[in-house]
Order: structure tokens, then sequence, then C-alpha cells
């Protein structure tokens, strides 16, 4: 099988198949269409304050771990077989300038991270991620601190 068959078939199984993009309407499909990218440096999903910081602590580490020294969107170093297959997003609460998706999973234990996007250029992107799980986080905070 071609990388591209293996992209596309891994984006069905993630459910994002329509969504590679951020949707100008549609927060879920950003959040959706983030996690099919399985990358926290997709910074092009990342509201401006977010960018920057996340930019600068990248810039301010050079080759070393950074502020960040976790994938945030699975809230670990690591994933465990098949997490995306327990992947669900839901609308928490959404107005014309700001929306609440809700992420849970299971990677270990289960996860509960919420995803704060605004609007921005008539895109959503996103603007804070922070867990509500055990060990709690908010990824602004994080980004914000000084570095270690």
């Amino acid at each position: 099988m071609n990388r591209f068959a293996f992209a596309t078939l891994a984006l069905f199984a993630l459910g994002a198949a329509p969504a590679f993009a951020q949707s100008a309407t549609d927060p879920v499909e950003t959040v959706r269409a983030f996690y099919a990218k399985d990358d926290i440096g997709a910074v092009g999903f990342y509201a401006a304050r977010l960018r920057s910081l996340y930019e600068r602590d990248r810039r301010e580490a050079g080759n070393e771990v950074g502020r960040l020294d976790f994938a945030f969107y699975v809230n670990g170093q690591d994933t465990e077989a098949n997490w995306e297959k327990t992947l669900k997003l839901t609308m928490l609460a959404s107005d014309d300038a700001r929306a609440e998706v809700q992420a849970t999973f299971h990677n270990g234990t289960p996860q509960d991270l919420r995803y704060d996007l605004v609007r921005e250029n008539g895109r959503w992107l996103i603007a804070d991620v922070r867990s509500t799980t055990a060990q709690t986080w908010d990824l602004v905070t994080i980004l914000s601190a000084k570095l270690p």
C-alpha cells in the first residue's frame, strides 16, 4: 500500500476524511483535523497567541526539550495501540467568536481534554487546551512559564 493510501485510510479511521483543514463553520471538525495531522507542530491550527507562544518555546529551547515536554493532544509522551479508535469529540459551547470542544479518549487511562477555539480571519483556530483528568494542565500556562 502506498503512503497516500495509508494516510487516507488513517484519516478515515479517525473519522476526519472530510476535514483536511480548519473549518470556517465547525469547531469540532477543526479539532478532528488537528488530530488527523498528529503533530503538535501543526501551528496552522493555532490561534495567533498560541502560535506565538509555541514558536517562542521552540526557538528558545533550540535542540533541547522546551516548556512542552509531552504531546498534549494525547496527554502523554507515548500512545497505546489504537487509542485513536476511542477518540470522541463533542461540542460543549459555541457562539460566533468562541467555542469549546471536549476530546475524550483512552490513552493509558481515560483522558478528557478541552479545546478552546476562537474564530480568526474566518477560521476556527485552537486558542488553548487543558486537561481535566487527574493531572490537570493548561497549554497556554505551560508555554507562558519560564524555560526550565
